[in-house]
């Protein structure tokens, strides 16, 4: 009994430690994102400032994407790496877990105004492939770069690893664009980034669960 008790308090400890290092990367990370736009309010005042971003945003969508998806991904990704690196082997998915569920609850406070003015089955439908794929891709990519660690290409499995989130969550901020201002195009365009967002995410998981078989002789931690 003490064994396991103490196996569940590991689990929890290593579920803390994600969500403690997916809030100080969405801190850093929010800071970042903002400092053009205020960069570029405090120089041209609200309105016009207002003005150059979105234009800025629309005009050039790509530069963008880039932008928001590689902050997001270099921020979460090398505190995941660093999260990964004081647990034991087998706690590295919930260590992922715990910037997983960061991740979704930050979804349920953005989505849940919007339910009673937007579809509700579509938003629902749409969150639900958003929190499932987040599930799957914070465990596994925190199980990859775990490996990573052990292996000693720490820094080639964090290089792979930002590049994977950042083509999800720079995806997922083209699509938004694109669907704006191609809205007949709307479920096609949404179709095409779940897919491959959930091709990722799977991929990413399953990955991680086999480089963490490749460890697991070295013992349960």
């Amino acid at each position: 009994m003490k064994k396991s008790n103490g196996r569940v308090k590991e689990i929890l400890t290593a579920v803390g430690v994600g969500v403690a290092f997916m809030v100080l990367a969405l801190i850093l990370q929010i800071i970042t994102q903002e400092l053009p736009s205020i960069f570029i309010i405090l120089k041209y005042g609200l309105g016009t400032g207002e003005t150059i971003l979105k234009s800025f945003e629309f005009s050039r969508p790509l530069l963008y994407s880039l932008f928001i998806g590689g902050t997001a991904a270099g921020y979460q990704e090398v505190m995941k790496y660093f999260a990964v690196g004081g647990s034991k082997n087998y706690l590295a998915a919930w260590v992922g877990l715990g910037f997983a569920l960061v991740d979704v609850a930050v979804l349920i406070v953005e989505v849940a105004p919007r339910l009673p003015t937007q579809a509700p089955s579509l938003l629902v439908t749409l969150s639900g492939v958003n929190i499932l794929s987040s599930l799957l891709f914070h465990p596994g990519t925190a199980m990859i770069l775990k490996y990573g660690r052990y292996s000693g290409k720490g820094g080639y499995f964090l290089l792979f690893t930002i590049l994977l989130h950042g083509t999800i969550d720079g995806g997922l901020v083209f699509t938004d664009i694109f669907v704006i201002k191609n809205s007949g195009l709307y479920f096609q365009a949404t179709a095409v980034f779940w897919v491959m967002a959930m091709v990722i995410s799977v991929a990413s998981f399953l990955a991680g669960r086999r480089y963490m078989a490749k460890i697991a002789p070295v013992g349960v931690g």
